[in-house]
């Protein structure tokens, strides 16, 4: 039976449907909060501030103005008033307090007037009252004069300083509602039209790319919104073209899928028996790179005692390789089956492949003839590397070597053929060149002294194990990037007592059953 490798593999495939992880509604929700409240309280706090500063100096200011105004005042009407309550002081007691009545009826600040007799002190003026003291001379020559002290209310100008300081208080209130109002009506008109940016980017984000943003204005704002309305219209048509891209990779895809199973079907299934003489085996592991393999390898019996073995690597990968590796296998099954040597068969399968190949395509190609009963080969070699048999004795024999140049660009190219010996539970190992030139993590090639290395640590196995261990040992050292597709075909004489055991074992299975 076909050996059958799994290699898992990660193939890169696009997506019509594009969506994002990121919540943009939670996340501007909470940012239009914090421009608010930082808005709101930003502006109320300068403007406090501002406030502040300006009530105190006007408060100050107005203090000291007040305060020299009154004292200037004051000196004037304690002069007058003085003088006059003097003047009414040298008619009699009852003038002065007439005329003392009538100065306070004329102004309420005028609390009391005192004649200051020699010798004493006048009173001590208060928080309240202001005293002023007069000195009045009857003449030139008087040397003393008379002191008259008059008392002056202070209440008038603090309540004006109050009133004044109320009022500046007030307007600051007034002042510090309106830029909180103003602020919200700012904030709320910002955050609107940023809103319409959340909603247009979570319709976005959704996969729905015909989402544009009505511009109003022409602010910084409108601006951005441009900007996503051009982004909004380069994402869809970049979607466009992702999906139109999908489509056709898929139909490709879908093609190459056909044309790997195609490929497939042109592969053999179980080596044939040949009657009375031992049995082969012959497994295979084949591993492309790409949907469609550039290796290929056959088996088919061309009489009734020998087999014909064939492994070959197209140059290039992918589709053009694969037809090229179709074409190839049918003209040398052709003409294989027409009993010609292996030497003939590579010669008239070149002059055809040679006759038309505009494209200069090539093959390595190893053809052998099988002898079930001697195993006895004979086998040409169009520039494919050599195989190899592991002898009985745990020895490795490289064998095979090629006998021609490749096949299907050097018209009237010949070849000679080469023999060996396959005995009975040997194995015959062949591969194509992405055995030999599989890389390690540091780009060493294995070639062919890691290839011996690797048929040595394979064991004492079939052929099916032979080929799955090899194929297996290289991928990994390869990692997850092999650059070139690898096949290994694995031929073995069984010995007779072992198809005897294996005959025996399923017959008692089968009785079982």
């Amino acid at each position: 039976m076909k050996g059958i490798l799994a290699i898992e593999r990660k193939n890169f495939a696009l997506n019509s449907d594009v969506s994002f992880g990121f919540n943009y509604s939670d996340a501007l929700g909470a940012l239009s909060m914090s421009i608010r409240i930082k808005t709101i309280i930003g502006i109320v706090v300068i403007q406090i501030l501002a406030l502040a500063i300006v009530v105190w100096a006007n408060i100050d200011l107005l203090s000291k103005s007040n305060s020299r105004l009154f004292e200037d005042q004051a000196n004037a009407v304690a002069a007058l008033a003085a003088q006059r309550a003097w003047n009414a002081s040298k008619k009699s007691e009852i003038a002065f307090l007439e005329e003392v009545e009538r100065i306070q009826q004329a102004d309420p600040r005028l609390k009391w007037i005192r004649l200051i007799p020699p010798g004493e002190n006048p009173p001590e003026a208060s928080r309240d009252t202001l005293i002023r003291t007069v000195r009045i001379k009857d003449s030139e020559d008087d040397p003393g004069g008379d002191q008259v002290a008059v008392a002056l209310d202070r209440t008038s100008m603090r309540v004006a300083i109050d009133n004044a300081l109320f009022r500046s208080i007030g307007i600051a209130l007034l002042e510090v509602l309106a830029s909180v109002a103003f602020s919200l009506w700012l904030a709320n008109w910002l955050l609107g039209r940023l809103k319409t940016l959340q909603v247009a980017s979570q319709n976005i984000a959704e996969g729905d790319f015909s989402r544009r943003i009505p511009i109003e204005g022409s602010d910084e704002i409108s601006d951005t919104a441009v900007a996503f309305n051009t982004m909004a219209a380069r994402l869809s048509g970049l979607v466009d073209q992702v999906r139109e891209e999908t489509a056709r990779r898929e139909v490709i895809e879908g093609e190459l899928r056909v044309a790997r199973q195609i490929q497939d079907s042109l592969q053999p299934d179980a080596c044939p028996r040949f009657s009375g003489l031992p049995r082969i085996e012959v497994e295979a592991v084949e591993d492309p790179v790409q949907e469609v393999a550039g290796d290929f390898y056959d088996w088919f019996a061309i009489d009734a005692q020998h087999l014909a073995i064939v492994i070959a690597d197209v140059a290039g990968k992918g589709v053009p390789a694969g037809l090229f590796a179709a074409a190839c296998l049918t003209v040398v099954r052709t003409l294989a089956r027409t009993g010609i040597s292996p030497a003939e068969v590579l010669m008239r399968a070149n002059e055809q492949l040679s006759e038309r190949n505009r494209e200069q395509m090539f093959v390595s190609l190893s053809l052998l003839y099988l002898d079930a009963k001697t195993g006895e080969i004979v086998a040409a070699v169009a520039g494919h590397p050599a195989s190899r048999i592991l002898r009985q004795d745990g020895s490795i024999e490289r064998v095979l070597e090629p006998t021609g140049p490749i096949l299907g660009v050097i018209p009237g190219a010949e070849w000679n053929q080469v023999h060996a010996r396959l005995h009975l539970g040997e194995r015959l190992v062949l591969t194509t060149d992405g055995l030999l030139e599989a890389r390690d993590d540091q780009g060493r090639m294995l070639e062919d002294a890691g290839f011996d290395a690797l048929l040595t640590a394979v064991g004492t196995v079939d052929a099916a194990q032979t080929a799955r261990r090899l194929a297996w040992a290289v991928r990994t050292r390869e990692g997850d990037t092999p650059h070139d597709d690898l096949t290994v075909v694995v031929v073995r004489r069984v010995p007779e007592e072992e198809d005897e055991q294996k005959n025996e074992s399923e017959t008692g299975v089968r009785d079982e059953n």
